[in-house]
């Protein structure tokens, strides 16, 4: 790999307008003082995650909305009314917006007829037949079209989608399986069983190409049937580059590069399509104990200057084992391993890049076609015998052993966007962009809280803690086997061509993730590949330059 001088990448580029999210303040419903944490009627229908429960729910709502008490004011009966359509209607949204409860759901879709004998459980004896068929309607009909705005067919979705408005979800309870309140990929969304280590996972991927073909023939929306699943495939002729997104975020990063990469493909006379899925643990993927993978007390590290606890980082080994075995569930259903472009991805992205660019590619030979690392995590010395550095990990390990509470919730939203340490006196997403990229860098930071709203659950807060202690503690710079001198540095394993990238701006104080790469550029002699240094830009390269960095990342895969 070649070291090479830092050039200027400018002029800037507009950010992408994001369409606003819908939003329920209410507090019969939802808390903002808790991140928008629905009310606990709610959150005790979805714990259930049973939709024919919640659906019986929601039709006693509903059926509340029209039987107000006599001594009620025509105000008051008004008031009544609204707030009883409101629950029912988030009721029977619950009922399709959880992974859990949608794959009962949809195992076995509720009717009318199966919907009564729970639903008169419910209501009164003086509720007569036609005001019990009434209820279960309402709750039916909006289950349904929840269901087709979420899962129909993409081309329909934002028409499906727009009239729902706000849509009930609790990822605490029951994870999402698609985003529900925030932004949608124009893309097909598809399901895959990804089997690594013994386990098999669900996740949710999707594929952007340069030929997007003839539009499909509309889909009537059913009113008691759920859309059929789409069948994964790509254009011929297209070649595959992998998307990796970055720590505690999901498949949705891709999109504001995507169309950059698929016009600089076609420039050069080649047409990609570009995979994008969620991580274990993130996104809309399913939500699992961190644990299964190994127990909390497997991930170690030295804890001062005379410790010599061994480096383990199960976790991150996981993930990156989850990368390959994810091309391989794929390629089962669509071939994409012979058509490879590469592997591209910043931040946690960009550090399992580096990773994988030390695989074996008699076992993963799709690795070959090269991989594009920006802003990679763990370019840093191992944070371990530091004895202000390893503080840092110290703190991640005390937050994945944390047991959920009322609180928590509140406490990893405070920590994450509001908290500043006087050691450090940035909030961690002030230091995902360069400062001065406004109003981008405010409109980034909300949205992704935002994003975190929708699929927090105490899995995705163990495993977020877990996974940056992970990061901290490994190093590319570090050797295999940190205590063993005769072991080889984990860079002289990076065989795979290999484009490096990093942002001046992307230097904070104790990561220093700019600095970092260019030491690593330097000593990565034994990889093919080149290094690119950029002026006034920071971590989120592919937000802050997508068209420059789409321009390069083409230049380097052609």
């Amino acid at each position: 790999m070649k070291l090479t001088p830092t050039v200027d990448p400018r002029p800037d580029e507009p950010c992408r307008p994001i369409a606003p999210t819908p939003r329920l303040t209410s507090r019969h419903l939802v808390d903002p003082q808790q991140e928008f944490r629905l009310a606990p009627e709610l959150r005790a229908a979805a714990k259930t995650r049973n939709p024919m429960e919640m659906l019986a729910r929601a039709a006693q709502a509903f059926y509340r909305a029209t039987h107000p008490p006599a001594n009620l004011t025509a105000a008051e009966q008004r008031r009544r009314h609204d707030d009883h359509v409101r629950l029912g209607k988030a009721l029977a949204d619950l009922a399709v917006t959880g992974r859990r409860s949608f794959a009962a759901f949809k195992s076995r879709p509720p009717t009318d007829a199966s919907l009564n004998a729970p639903t008169r459980a419910k209501l009164p004896k003086s509720a007569t037949p036609a005001d019990v068929a009434a209820a279960i309607k309402k709750a039916l009909d909006r289950a349904y079209k929840v269901g087709w705005a979420l899962r129909g067919p993409v081309t329909q979705q934002a028409a499906l989608r727009a009239p729902l408005r706000w849509i009930a979800v609790s990822g605490e309870d029951d994870k999402p399986h698609r985003p529900v309140n925030v932004e949608a990929p124009p893309f097909e969304q598809f399901e895959v069983a990804v089997k690594t280590q013994g386990r098999t996972l669900q996740t949710r991927f999707f594929i952007a190409s340069a030929d997007k073909g003839p539009a499909p023939a509309p889909i009537p929306p059913s009113s008691r049937a759920l859309p059929p699943d789409p069948v994964p495939s790509l254009p011929a002729g297209h070649k595959v580059i992998l998307f990796l997104h970055g720590h505690s975020s999901g498949a949705e990063e891709a999109l504001e590069i995507i169309p950059h990469i698929l016009k600089a493909g076609k420039d050069r006379g080649r047409k990609y399509s570009i995979i994008s899925f969620d991580l274990p643990n993130n996104g809309y993927s399913e939500s699992f104990n961190h644990e299964i993978v190994a127990p909390k007390n497997a991930t170690t590290y030295p804890g001062g200057i005379f410790d010599h606890t061994p480096i383990k980082t199960p976790i991150l080994d996981f993930e990156e084992e989850f990368v390959a075995a994810f091309v391989d569930a794929v390629d089962k259903v669509t071939p994409i391993k012979q058509r490879f472009a590469g592997v591209i991805g910043g931040s946690l992205g960009g550090n399992l890049g580096l990773r994988l660019g030390r695989r074996n590619l008699a076992r993963d030979p799709w690795l070959k076609a090269g991989i594009v690392s920006w802003s990679p995590a763990s370019v840093w010395d191992p944070m371990v015998q530091d004895e202000i550095k390893r503080h840092a990990p110290d703190h991640c390990r005390d937050m994945w052993m944390v047991e959920e509470a009322p609180r928590t919730r509140w406490d990893y939203f405070n920590e994450l966007y509001d908290l500043k340490r006087f050691i450090w006196p940035h909030t961690q997403p002030e230091a995902w962009y360069r400062e001065g990229w406004e109003p981008c860098k405010t409109l980034h930071i909300k949205e992704s809280r935002i994003a975190r709203q929708e699929i927090y659950d105490a899995n995705f807060r163990k495993w977020h803690w877990r996974m940056a202690g992970e990061q901290l503690i490994y190093s590319h710079v570090d050797r295999v086997n940190h205590f063993n001198k005769h072991t080889p540095f984990r860079y002289e394993l990076n065989k795979v061509r290999a484009l490096l990238i990093a942002g001046a701006a992307d230097d904070w104080q104790w990561v220093n993730i700019y600095s970092a790469s260019r030491t690593l550029a330097a000593l990565m002699v034994h990889t093919p590949g080149n290094s690119l240094f950029l002026s006034q830009t920071g971590h989120s390269i592919h937000f802050e330059r997508p068209r420059f960095l789409a321009k390069e990342i083409a230049k380097f895969l052609h």
